[in-house]
């Protein structure tokens, strides 16, 4: 599964696999910007892996796949450790469209909860 093999080159520190399979043209929102194209997604990636606190864990929980023959959506919880920011569980969606025979991503999302009460009101 794309979202897999994503996972182990980020996990791996692959920049050429990380690539592999997002489209020319891919829309990102991240945090804490919007990435439009692959060269654009490709510079997030070295703020990412500056400054290691250790090996890099990237893995992918609960995917849920919902598909046509030509798009498709994949969610997931990815936990992510050995960052400069430490430790982070956060929320991947993604977008896919069949191109040629290969699916490729064609949208990234990436979203943390907020613990901000003014946003979920008080427990």
């Amino acid at each position: 599964m794309i979202i897999e093999k994503w996972a182990r080159a980020v996990s791996a520190a692959d920049r050429a696999a990380i690539l592999a399979n997002h489209a020319d043209d891919l829309l990102m929102f991240d945090f804490p910007a919007t990435v439009q194209g692959l060269e654009a997604y490709d510079k997030t990636w070295n703020f990412f892996f500056a400054n290691p606190l250790g090996p890099i864990s990237f893995v992918p929980r609960e995917v849920v796949v919902t598909a046509s023959d030509d798009v498709a959506f994949a969610s997931c919880m990815v936990q992510c450790e050995g960052t400069s920011g430490g430790h982070v569980d956060f929320r991947l969606t993604t977008g896919l469209r069949k191109t040629g025979g290969k699916w490729v991503i064609v949208h990234e999302h990436h979203s943390v909860p907020t613990k901000e009460e003014r946003f979920i009101g008080a427990s």
